[in-house]
């Protein structure tokens, strides 16, 4: 099985402390519904990866009027916070377009197995890609794909909590011990997964939340963010990418990413930024 969708929407993120975050969740009460995927395995996570080329021409969009991302997302479930997580049989493919708050996303749908023969062939036919109509987003993909020098560049993980509400048209999202980590490959179905040490580059903030809505923010909602300070400039692959270059030219002077915890950095709460693990713990 495998899709594709295009959507439109707005997206705000914000970076929180726990006791923020815990009053936000009480300030929304039972109007939103939480998301559980596997009941077995109700604790999620997202791997995501990153493309570019050799230019940073996606990195580059970041300081433009419309920022673009290419990347693969992969989830994983655990049956509780001390389990390691078991990769599920659903992946995406997708390019992401940013203009202020507003996004507009091509994604592709199917099993890690078919996108990994996608990126391996650099977006080219494949009788296998026919369950992936309509042509024209698989296209959109494709071209991207084909860019000379396009290839894996970053490897975030994180604990997702989701919740929807509006009939759909609301989604939030707690993005939980964010950590960037080398490019890794496409995963295999049902095998655990998680980062090794000597793939973590570095520890992002501890908790994300992100606001992705259609049409206007409902009232409540409002009143739930009141006091939050919106991270307008906040960029999962920008930090990511920052802290790769940090680790790969020591000698030279070091990106201003104050939201970046590199294995030298001082730790103020060591339980906040802890990164992820095999067996994580409460974040």
């Amino acid at each position: 099985m495998g899709g594709v969708v295009e959507s439109s929407e707005h997206e705000e993120r914000f970076v929180l402390t726990r006791a923020q975050v815990t009053r936000f969740f009480a300030a929304i009460g039972a109007r939103a519904s939480l998301e559980t995927y596997d009941q077995t395995r109700p604790v999620a996570y997202t791997r995501t990866t990153y493309f570019d080329t050799d230019d940073s021409q996606y990195l580059q969009s970041c300081a433009g009027p419309v920022a673009r991302r290419l990347r693969l997302r992969e989830y994983a479930m655990a049956a509780s916070l001390e389990d390691a997580p078991i990769l599920s049989a659903i992946a995406c493919l997708e390019l992401k377009q940013n203009t202020g708050t507003a996004r507009s996303k091509v994604r592709l749908q199917a099993t890690p197995t078919l996108l990994r023969q996608l990126i391996e062939q650099h977006g080219d036919r494949n009788p296998a890609f026919a369950s992936l109509e309509p042509l024209s987003a698989l296209a959109t993909l494709a071209e991207e794909l084909a860019i000379p020098s396009m290839a894996p560049r970053l490897t975030t993980w994180y604990r997702r909590a989701a919740m929807t509400a509006e009939s759909g048209r609301l989604r939030i999202t707690l993005d939980e011990r964010l950590t960037f980590c080398r490019p890794q490959l496409v995963g295999v179905v049902g095998a655990e997964v998680a980062p090794s040490p000597a793939d973590v580059i570095a520890s992002g903030p501890a908790r994300i939340l992100e606001i992705k809505h259609w049409g206007d923010r409902p009232v409540w909602l409002t009143w739930a963010l009141s006091g939050l300070e919106p991270a307008h400039d906040f960029s999962k692959f920008r930090i990511g990418m920052a802290a790769m270059a940090r680790k790969a030219q020591p000698l030279v002077q070091p990106y201003a990413e104050a939201d970046v915890m590199t294995d030298g950095d001082a730790d103020a709460d060591a339980e906040d930024i802890a990164t992820f693990a095999s067996t994580p713990g409460p974040a």
